[in-house]
């Protein structure tokens, strides 16, 4: 076949990796809903996706952004400019198998005829071509996936937050790729399972794989003409008129915020008419954090905490600066400015100040924080301590100086991890003599005052229900945007226990509720 300079100058451009978009766009068709096959015109957000992908990638989504047309064609790409090239497209259940291969052979043939390699084999599973090139289709069973193979160019694994034995077989993938494999594992939420724990790691930054998150109202081309029948229908029983935004709801307003339209509310209303609100933020979340907490047992009210999170924003509420707060202890400036201790109220005279304070053993890393939560007697929270990095002996002198600084505080310090050390270190070296007590028996009926707080499964337990019961009554007035974070994702679990959900912490949550417990006890110590 000729073709001109102009058109052989064209394809070489096209050719170019950084191309690939426009590749795609110009060689594809794909079948749209209506059945016609049409050039294959990539949403914004299959845009991002491609021209963005790592090495190792994670996806939480809403339903129907289109992923699975995207991978099927940037794999046909791969394989058309690139012999021997291998790529795997892992679907969670056969019916999606078929329909994945079946979306890719359209494509193969809707591809020009001077692009088009030649095929040698077309099966249920599998295309291969003549330059050496495959892509192969599979359903994620009972077996270990992609054993044995070595895949170069894509492997795809889709919803797998429904595969069984997600560590077993994510084990199994990833000894099949190489290092030019784009590894895409997607998905819609599906509870608090493995693949929740790897979405939550990489998004931490504590593990290797590229997050990425689309939201069904950033994401929403794909559902232009769903829309539009819904607003037909919500002005058919509204005599002509429209949703207009001074009817949102609470919820709608804060979605209005993220962008999401009048169009989309209605829209919204109606899938949650049909199947409720609970099953639409699974199917259709506005963050990654929703669709996993809508189907848990989380402790509280994500609504209220998205709110008060609403509220620190317009409200503008943000940590003092080094340079406005007055009388800092010397051994706490470095701290301030480096971002562990965040201070929104200094020290007022005659106020009772307490302190909750949750140790680690100061290791850094994926490890657990020492906190420390400082609220006045009123329930409004002051301040707030968080490093990973110090060690318990440390850590005492830091408790000691606010402690001093908020008028000689209550001390409410857990006596797990680091705590007992430097519970000893408090009360026997720095003589701090306002700390949380409680009061026990040995075996001779002698009365023996404890220091600290001891957690077991039922202290806990009542903690977390007190700290609970204060945030839906409106007692405690919380400050940080990170203690509301940690709310999001601490959950009850089938055996009764409260803890974060895999990947994320509860530091700060612990701090809180040692703060609460210490303003119920309702003892103080002046010394």
């Amino acid at each position: 076949m000729q073709i001109s300079l102009e058109t052989a100058k064209k394809l070489n451009w096209l050719w170019q990796d950084e191309n690939k978009v426009e590749w795609i766009q110009t060689m594809i068709k794909i079948s749209d809903k209506q059945g016609k096959i049409v050039p294959f015109v990539l949403t914004p957000e299959q845009k991002y996706l491609l021209e963005n992908l790592g090495h190792k990638n994670i996806v939480s989504k809403s339903r129907q952004i289109g992923i699975s047309v995207l991978v099927a064609g940037a794999a046909l790409r791969e394989a058309v400019i690139y012999p021997n090239s291998t790529s795997m497209l892992i679907s969670h259940n056969q019916s999606s198998t078929t329909a994945v291969f079946d979306k890719l052979k359209q494509m193969f043939y809707s591809l020009p005829d001077f692009v088009r390699p030649k095929l040698i084999q077309n099966n249920r599973q599998a295309l291969t071509f003549e330059n050496g090139s495959s892509i192969t289709c599979l359903t994620a069973g009972n077996k270990d996936c992609a054993r044995g193979s070595t895949i170069s160019s894509y492997l795809w694994c889709s919803e797998f937050a429904f595969w069984k034995d997600q560590e077993r077989q994510m084990k199994s993938i990833m000894q099949s790729i190489s290092s030019s494999t784009k590894v895409i594992i997607e998905s819609t939420s599906n509870g608090y399972n493995f693949y929740q724990q790897t979405f939550m790691g990489a998004k931490n930054g504590e593990n290797g794989f590229k997050p990425f998150f689309f939201n069904w109202i950033n994401g929403g081309t794909l559902f232009k003409e769903q829309y539009q029948q819904c607003v037909e229908e919500y002005k058919a029983r509204h005599n002509d008129k429209m949703l207009t935004e001074d009817e949102y709801d609470d919820e709608e307003k804060a979605l209005a915020k993220l962008g999401m339209t009048p169009e989309q509310a209605v829209w919204r209303r109606d899938k949650i008419s049909v199947s409720g609100l609970s099953a639409f933020k699974v199917e259709y979340p506005s963050t990654p954090e929703e669709s996993f907490l809508s189907t848990s047992a989380g402790v509280f009210d994500n609504n209220k905490i998205i709110k008060m999170q609403q509220a620190i924003t317009e409200k503008k509420i943000k940590p003092l600066s080094l340079d406005n707060i007055v009388g800092i202890p010397t051994i706490l400036r470095s701290h301030v400015s480096n971002r562990n201790l965040k201070v929104w109220e200094i020290p007022k005279k005659g106020m009772k100040y307490i302190l909750g304070c949750d140790l680690s053993e100061g290791l850094g890393g994926n490890r657990d924080y020492s906190t420390i939560f400082v609220m006045d007697k009123e329930g409004k929270q002051v301040a707030e301590f968080a490093s990973n990095k110090i060690r318990p002996h440390q850590m005492a002198d830091i408790i000691d100086a606010m402690g001093r600084w908020y008028n000689k505080g209550l001390l409410v310090v857990e006596k797990a991890s680091g705590g007992h050390s430097c519970i000893e270190r408090l009360r026997y070296e720095k003589h701090y003599m306002n700390m949380y007590k409680y009061k026990s028996y040995d075996e001779f009926k002698r009365t023996i005052w404890q220091v600290g707080f001891s957690t077991s499964v039922k202290s806990k337990s009542i903690a977390v229900n007190d700290m609970r019961e204060w945030f839906d009554k409106g007692l405690i007035d919380i400050q940080s945007n990170d203690l509301l974070e940690e709310m999001k994702t601490f959950v009850a679990e089938d055996n009764g226990a409260f803890n974060a959900i895999t990947g994320c912490h509860d530091d700060r949550i612990s701090a809180c509720w040692l703060a609460i417990e210490g303003a119920k006890n309702g003892f103080w110590y002046p010394f």
